[in-house]
Order: structure tokens, then C-alpha cells, then sequence
């Protein structure tokens, strides 16, 4: 029978390969012209509305795939341009996209067309604004291979889904999954779904920071499809095509997940909900490793993994305020907690004390990699306890795991946080004057302690009561009516609660902020937190690591009311984020983006990585600026690459003012040698664009691009041989450990 199933798998993978390779063409299959014309060709079905001309293109018949619009124009200065794809006659929502704004000095953009069923009737439509029609050079619109792309991915994707679901049913009926870990399963799957499911829509929520994330993202797949360096530095799509160094002063490797959707062909927005589902995920399945590592018990690690993925700051954070950063950090702050507890409880004699530091290393690289603000918290909160604990923290054994861990996790990230202290000294940006020194008044109120279901689009209010009031009020009874018969989890808990309650405290405005800020170095370190109540992350861990530990003992030696206040606590977790999830797909402001074009490209947030010179508000879209005497042509610019062809014909310097940010990094290399040349001029033109110095008498074709310095590439070359020795060590030791097994089965044999 066992054969039989085999080889009925087998044939089910033998099926899903051989459709996998008749998809595949499709992914690469010649883009194809639909339709072409130009702004006078439009002239004749041109109707005059209030304020502005609307232009209507031929009328297209379009089968489901993914079809770029691509537009080439001449606006005069004062002037803009709206050109979106419009249908008579669909099924709802057959063809989704949003359209894109032009302005002046933007001579070419494209916008993506997904088209899910047959439209018989598509046409472009212009919306020119106090313009004439001759301006619009020329329209075009293409069937890209995007949509096989996409189709190949889905298909595999849902065939690794099914394999999987195979395997795991048969591996039940063979009785090698036991049913406390199908429960553990399902409950986290279900927990997983709940926790996504505003986004099992089709729009997604705005959110307080949503459109600079989704930026992130999709000026991340940009500099990807561009080329030119990487890792990427500078996202040369940003602020009307200058270029912005998010990705030198925030974390984007996990980031590279959803810019690869993109280029795949998904929506940024699609891309986006994708992540956020692998996110919460990834939440669920870290957390109940880490805590089971911990607690060690099953259900006492699946109710502490629940609580936190469904404590509505998280949820609140996810979806409200969507501050990807935060919540990313909320992923990998378990690893982080996990490995201290176990440094500091494990014995150190054991021979898996050594293994305990590679969660430290893992988590801290990956907080490292999410959010900087987060990462700074728990390197305070490690020392604080690295104080209070120190008769534990300055055992041998134990003081070099931690030396271990803080290096090797320095070093394995060292492409990442180098470049952006070097860059830091290197200029004066914005976030200088964006430290808050209103940090005492942005914490919680009494009042905050009293809401337990949301009233308004921000729920932060009403996730204290929930959950951690209930952690706290119901549990701290127990500890003091009914000791635990285990002395070292009861010192665990109670450093457990002190640790949830001290957050707590510091989240709110009864906390000394401003004396605080006045202390040297910490006083820094305190304003740039912004908000208090970002100490609710460690609050959401603690209480969720406490009622984990705390979770069996009381099922195991508790009496009836301590069951009944677990079970109480259970059935509130779960309803407070039915509720919170209801109420966010029926009030919430949903966001249909199919294509970021329409966003535009000042989402900067506060404008932190900005230079000092510069303001968002001065930045335009324009051409290269030169000198007279100055010549120049076959200018191309592609992010932050340009290509033009200089010549000064003059006896003195000119200058060539590119638009670009000028950032240090840039370099500028002659085409015809491949020689860097010394021309990036110490001033900086208008609104601090880059300047090229241009000597006397030269002429030839030269590339601008973004290279970043010497210690970038010495930054870059350190994790690399970092990463690669750790993975020789790992595997010559998983090696000798399987040899030695072996080798022993042999011998006992």
C-alpha cells in the first residue's frame, strides 16, 4: 500500500514538473505592440471638460495578462498630464490599474495594466491640463510576459502547497504526527489567518507610514531592474528622480522578498500583502519555537505564541500604523530573548552551552536588518540585565558566548551598519532636527488602561486592558495566593513580570522622560525613540514569554479559578482580535494601488535621509544643467546611472549639473578607458544637486553611478567572509557529527 502511495506522488510530481516546463516559455515570451498613436492622432475624439482636455485613444480588445502603457511627452513648465486605461464595457474588475500623473521635465514613464478576463472595449484616456495635445509625443501599449511570470510562480507555489499538505496528511495516518502537534499546527494556522485577514481583500490598508513602505519596496525592485550596485545604496526613483539613500540609513534586506514579487509582475500591493502574510508566518512559527525552547511545554508555548501574534499592538502596528519596521523587529525579538535565557539559565558545563549564542546572533542581526529603533531598545534592555544579573553575566563561559555573539553579529552585518556610521560623519541630513523633544507627552495615559475595543483608527489604546492587563491582573493573584512548587520558574516569572510591568511604565507619560533626555549619550538615545509606547513591543514579549511558563503549571498543579482566569484570558485574546480585524476591514481606509506610479514619489516619510540643503519641496523634474561653452549629448539617465558625452570647449572648468542628490559616493568613470575621473565637484548645485567638474579642452562619454566608498566594499567583503566561514565551520562540524554517528552505529553494531 506504501508503494502504491509512493507512486502516486510521484506521478503528482512528474504532472506538476511537466506543467512547470509548458508555463515556463511564457515567462519569456516577446513583449508584443497592442497599439500606438500620439497626442494629435487623439485630437479627433478630443471633449472639452471644465478645466481640462480629455483625450481618448483606440478602442482594444485585451485578454487576461499583464500590458504596460508607456508614455513619451513634452509638458510645458506649469503644466501636467493624467493618463490612465479606461473600459466601457467588463466584468467587475477585470481590468485594474490606477493611472499615472506626469509633470514637466518628465519626458518618459510606463504604468502596469492587469487585466484578469477579456475587455473588449480598453482604451487610454489623457487628461491634459491647460495644455495642447502635440505635447503628448507619443502613447504606446504592450502585452508584457509579466502575466506568465506571475502564472508560473502561482503554479509552483500552489504545487509545493499541495505537496506539502500531502506529506503532512500522510505522515498523520502513519502516526509519526502526534495530535499535540497537529492541535499546535492548526491553532498557529489559524492564528496566522486571523491575523491576515483584512488582507484577504483585494485593496490594502493605508496605514500612518503605509505608502513610505510601499515605496520602499517598489523603488527597491527599480534600482534591482536598473542595475548598477548592489547591494542597493541609493533608490534612484525617489523624489522626482533624485535618488534617496533609504537604503543605506534603514534595513532592506528582507525587503528584497516583496521586490522580487514585483519583478516577478505582482502589484507593489499584492507584493506587499504577500509579505505580510510570510511575516506573520514566520511570527508564529519563531515565537513557538522560541518560547517552547524556553517554557518547554507545547501548549504553554502555543498560548504564549498566540497571545503575541494577536496582541493588538502588534496587529495595531501591522495594519494602522503599518510600520513594517516595528513589526519585522517583533519577528525576531523571541530568537533575541530566547538565547539570553538561555545564557543565563543553561548550565554552562553542558555541551550545547555553545550552540545558545547563535540565537542572540541570529535574532540581533535580523533586529538589526528591520528596524534600528527596536534594535536599539533591546541592546539597552540586554545591558540592564546584564547588570542586574551580573554574578550570572560574568561567568567565563558566559561572558564569551556574549563577546561571541556581539562579534560575530558586527561582523556578518557589517556591509549594513558600516556604511551607514561612515555616512553619518560624512554629512548633515535632516533627521538631525527630527529628534523629538516632545518624547515626555507622546506616551499613555491613564485612560488608555481602561479601552479593551477599538473606537478609533488608532486600537493602540485598548491593547493594554486586553491582553496584558489580563496577563498581569489575572496572574499576579496567583503568583502571591499560590507559590509554584519549582523554584527557578518561579524566579523566571517574577523577573518575567517586572520586566512587562517596567515596560509598561515606561511606555507612558507617568515615566521621566525629560529627565532622562537629560542624561549624557542615553539622553540621545531616549529622543530618538519618538514614542514611548514603542516599549510596548518588549511588554507584548515578556507577558506572552510569562503566560507561556505560566500556562502549564496552573493546568498542571492549579486550582479550578486559576484554570478558569487561563481560559478567560484565552477566549479574550481570541476575540479581542476578531473584533480588531472586523473592524479594520469595515472601517479602515482601504488603498486599491495597482501600480506605484500612482503614488508618486515624494513618500518620504519626515524626510529624514534628506541633505541638509535640500528640500523635498524644491526638487522638480529637469534635465542636465551646463555651463556655457559646455556641450553635451546622448544624455541617459536610469536611476542613479547616467551616460553623456562631454565637451568643454572653453580654457577654463565648466560645470554639468545633474539631477541627482548629491550624496557622497557618486563616482564618474571615462567610457573609453574605464578610468574614474577626479569630477565630482566639492560644491553641490541647486537644491544640492550633483556637479561635475569638466576640465578645460575635455571631451569624451562618461558614466555617473552611485559606488559608495572603499569601506563599503571592505564592509561588504568582511560579511562575505564572514558568512562563509561560519558556513565551513557549520558544515566540516554537521559532517564529523554525522561521521561520528556513524561510525559509533558501527562499532555498537
Amino acid at each position: 500500500m506504501l508503494k502504491g502511495k509512493n507512486k502516486g506522488f510521484l506521478i503528482l510530481l512528474a504532472v506538476e514538473l511537466a506543467l512547470l516546463i509548458v508555463l515556463l516559455p511564457g515567462c519569456f515570451r516577446a513583449e508584443k505592440l497592442e497599439d500606438a498613436f500620439s497626442g494629435g492622432e487623439m485630437g479627433g475624439t478630443a471633449q472639452q471638460a471644465e478645466d481640462h482636455l480629455e483625450l481618448y485613444g483606440h478602442r482594444l480588445v485585451l485578454t487576461p495578462g499583464v500590458y504596460q502603457v508607456r508614455v513619451w511627452s513634452h509638458l510645458p513648465e506649469g503644466q501636467n498630464l493624467y493618463v490612465e486605461m479606461n473600459c466601457d464595457h467588463a466584468y467587475f474588475k477585470s481590468l485594474r490599474s490606477n493611472g499615472m500623473a506626469i509633470f514637466p521635465g518628465n519626458d518618459y514613464d510606463d504604468f502596469d495594466v492587469f487585466v484578469l478576463d477579456r475587455v473588449s472595449s480598453a482604451y487610454v484616456q489623457c487628461n491634459l491640463f491647460q495644455a495642447d495635445p502635440d505635447v503628448i509625443v507619443g502613447v504606446e501599449v504592450w502585452k508584457t510576459n509579466l502575466g506568465g511570470r506571475m502564472l508560473w510562480f502561482l503554479t509552483l507555489a500552489g504545487s509545493l502547497l499541495l505537496n506539502f499538505m500531502i506529506l503532512f496528511r500522510r505522515r498523520i495516518l502513519e502516526g509519526q504526527v502526534t495530535v499535540k502537534q497537529q492541535v499546535v499546527f492548526w491553532t498557529l494556522t489559524g492564528g496566522v489567518l486571523l491575523a491576515c485577514f483584512p488582507y484577504l481583500t483585494d485593496y490594502v490598508i493605508r496605514g500612518d507610514d503605509g505608502m513610505f513602505h510601499l515605496s520602499r519596496i517598489a523603488y527597491l525592485a527599480d534600482a534591482l531592474r536598473e542595475g548598477g550596485r548592489f547591494p542597493v545604496r541609493v533608490q534612484g526613483t525617489w523624489n522626482m528622480e533624485h535618488g534617496y539613500p533609504v537604503s543605506l540609513f534603514y534595513g532592506d534586506l528582507f525587503l528584497y522578498i516583496p521586490a522580487m514579487l514585483r519583478l516577478i509582475g505582482f502589484s507593489v500591493m499584492t507584493a506587499y500583502k504577500i509579505f505580510i502574510f510570510l511575516v506573520t508566518a514566520a511570527t508564529a512559527a519563531i515565537s513557538y519555537f522560541c518560547f517552547k525552547k524556553c517554557a518547554k511545554d507545547a501548549y504553554g508555548a502555543l498560548f504564549g505564541s498566540m497571545i503575541y501574534l494577536l496582541a493588538p499592538y502588534r496587529l495595531y502596528n501591522v495594519f494602522s500604523r503599518a510600520a513594517m519596521g516595528e513589526f519585522l523587529a517583533m519577528t525576531f525579538l523571541p530568537l533575541v530573548c530566547c538565547g539570553v535565557y538561555l545564557l543565563y539559565t543553561g548550565d554552562v558545563e553542558a555541551k550545547e552551552y555553545k550552540s545558545y549564542k547563535w540565537y542572540v546572533v541570529w535574532g540581533m542581526s535580523a533586529l538589526l536588518q528591520s528596524h534600528l529603533i527596536s534594535t536599539e531598545m533591546t541592546a539597552f534592555l540586554m545591558a540592564v540585565l546584564g547588570i542586574v544579573f551580573w554574578k550570572r553575566t560574568f561567568r567565563r563561559q558566559t561572558v564569551r558566548q556574549f563577546a561571541e555573539a556581539v562579534g560575530i553579529a558586527l561582523l556578518i552585518n557589517a556591509w549594513f551598519w558600516l556604511p551607514l556610521f561612515y555616512m553619518m560623519t560624512c554629512d548633515g541630513y535632516h533627521m538631525e532636527g527630527l529628534v523629538s523633544s516632545d518624547v515626555q507627552f507622546s506616551g499613555l495615559t491613564l485612560r488608555n488602561f481602561f479601552y479593551w475595543l477599538p473606537h478609533s483608527n488608532y486600537p493602540k489604546e485598548y491593547g493594554i486592558s486586553v491582553w496584558v492587563g489580563a496577563v498581569v491582573m489575572l496572574l499576579i493573584p496567583c503568583c502571591i495566593l499560590w507559590r509554584y512548587r519549582h523554584g527557578k520558574k518561579d524566579m523566571i516569572c517574577r523577573v518575567l513580570l517586572v520586566l512587562a510591568m517596567a515596560g509598561l511604565v515606561m511606555s507612558t507619560t507617568y515615566f521621566p522622560w525629560n529627565a532622562v533626555m537629560k542624561l549624557p549619550g542615553i539622553g540621545f538615545v531616549a529622543a530618538s525613540l519618538q514614542f514611548p509606547w514603542r516599549w510596548l513591543v518588549m511588554v507584548n514579549l515578556f507577558s506572552a514569554l510569562l503566560a507561556a511558563f505560566f500556562f502549564p503549571q496552573v493546568f498542571r498543579e492549579g486550582g479550578r479559578y486559576a484554570k478558569t482566569a487561563m481560559g478567560v484570558l484565552a477566549v479574550m485574546t481570541v476575540f479581542s482580535a476578531v473584533y480588531h480585524m472586523n473592524y479594520l476591514v469595515f472601517e479602515a481606509e482601504p488603498m486599491f494601488l495597482w501600480n506605484e506610479e500612482n503614488m508618486g514619489t515624494g513618500n518620504v516619510s519626515s524626510g529624514e535621509y534628506l541633505l541638509m540643503e535640500t528640500e523635498l519641496s524644491d526638487l522638480k523634474y529637469h534635465g542636465p544643467l551646463a555651463d556655457e561653452g559646455l556641450l553635451w549629448r546622448d544624455y541617459e539617465k536610469t536611476g542613479t546611472n547616467v551616460n553623456v558625452v562631454l565637451e568643454n570647449t572653453t580654457e577654463e572648468v565648466r560645470y554639468f549639473e545633474i539631477p541627482l542628490t548629491g550624496y557622497k559616493g557618486y563616482a564618474v568613470v571615462a567610457q573609453d578607458t574605464g578610468r574614474e575621473l577626479p569630477c565630482i565637484a566639492r560644491e553641490r548645485g541647486a537644491h544640492g544637486d550633483l556637479r561635475l567638474e569638466v576640465p578645460a579642452g575635455y571631451e569624451g562619454s562618461v558614466r555617473v553611478s552611485y559606488r559608495g566608498f572603499a569601506v563599503f566594499w571592505a564592509a561588504e567583503l568582511a560579511s562575505l567572509l564572514g558568512l562563509w566561514t561560519l558556513a565551513g565551520v557549520g558544515f566540516y562540524r554537521y559532517r564529523k557529527r554525522r561521521l561520528g554517528d556513524g561510525g559509533a552505529a558501527v562499532y555498537g553494531g
